[in-house]
């Protein structure tokens, strides 16, 4: 009986070292992920970090709602909104840009970079927009 108690105690403090340990080997998991695992760079950006995102006025974005421009085309556009910028667990805010383009029809982009480097894109601000693949485009700030 002893010996049954023993192990009983054993495994029972096993069990409550492994399920105190859990948390923090999930978070030490999702830092993991998070810092070595970014978003894949869209092929013909001229990003080589999302950190880059924003510089010099030129934005990777990819469209959430609505369709790209074709291919060898440029579209001016004026943008409506910025929401969703909180940043993820490595800084990086996934901002949703709603933008209507010169012909009156209206998309929904995601705006991944760091704020804290290059600015959101904000209500107001005239941009150029041609497809670089797929979902993606480059915009760029017009100047006021």
């Amino acid at each position: 009986m002893q010996k049954n108690r023993k192990m009983h105690e054993r495994s029972h403090h096993k069990i409550r070292l492994v399920l105190e340990l859990l948390p923090a080997l999930s978070m030490v998991g999702l830092v993991v992920f998070f810092v070595f695992f970014e978003p894949t760079i869209p092929r013909g950006a001229s990003l080589t970090s999302w950190s880059e995102n924003g510089r010099d006025g030129r934005y990777v974005l990819n469209i959430l709602d609505g369709d790209a421009p074709p291919a060898g085309v440029q579209v001016s556009g004026v943008v409506l909104s910025d929401t969703n910028c909180t940043p993820d667990l490595r800084g990086f805010n996934h901002c949703h840009n709603g933008i209507q383009l010169a012909d009156g029809v209206d998309i929904v982009v995601i705006n991944t970079h760091r704020m804290k480097i290059y600015r959101c894109l904000r209500p107001g601000d005239k941009l150029l927009l041609s497809r670089i693949n797929g979902s993606w485009v480059l915009a760029t700030l017009l100047k006021p």
